[in-house]
């Protein structure tokens, strides 16, 4: 007899509960805040589906982490001066640093990537994308390879077309630092 009179406790209690919960969904306030996430949710993916067709990428931001491209000075113009090329209509002429946000363009061929143009790396998983000048473009065996260099660096990188994951087209001062502070960086 004492089963049953918990259970039955058991089943008052769990229908009270129950009418709690649902009276508190159908809520206006509770709704209105769920409609709210969920259209923000759907905005999310509509630009980030818009944003991923606009710059052909699905990389079309990244935190800068080094400060390989900041300038202190013109040095970095020698290499392609050496080379005579006008480096005064070269993209991104004050450079970047870390902290800065990156707006990345995709590529589809070696012919939209010229000398000068600020191009994103891949240097294999788990490894962090690389953003540098490009200071020279080669032709062996009918394949592309490039040769890359921070504008604050002393060396060279060569990569493959393959490893382009895009060109940087345009960079947001210090808005970077939000990401890296999420990346924990």
């Amino acid at each position: 007899m004492g089963g049953s009179r918990f259970k039955a406790k058991f089943w008052r209690c769990a229908s009270k509960t129950k009418k709690l919960v649902l009276g508190f969904l159908g809520h206006g306030v509770v709704r209105g805040v769920l409609e709210f996430f969920l259209m923000l949710g759907i905005l999310y993916f509509i630009m980030s589906g818009a944003l991923v067709l606009a710059f052909r990428t699905d990389s079309y931001w990244m935190a800068v982490i080094s400060n390989s491209m900041k300038h202190d000075g013109d040095t970095w113009r020698e290499p392609f001066a050496n080379q005579g090329y006008d480096t005064s209509q070269f993209p991104l002429q004050g450079g970047f640093e870390r902290g800065d946000l990156l707006i990345i363009q995709g590529v589809y061929s070696v012919s939209e990537i010229a000398i000068g143009d600020v191009v994103i790396m891949d240097q294999g998983p788990g490894i962090i994308p690389l953003a540098h000048r490009v200071v020279y473009i080669w032709e062996e065996n009918g394949r592309a390879s490039f040769r890359t260099k921070g504008d604050a660096n002393l060396t060279y990188e060569v990569f493959e077309p393959e490893d382009v994951l895009g060109k940087v087209v345009f960079v947001i001062p210090k808005l970077g630092h939000i990401a890296l502070w999420f990346q924990g960086q």
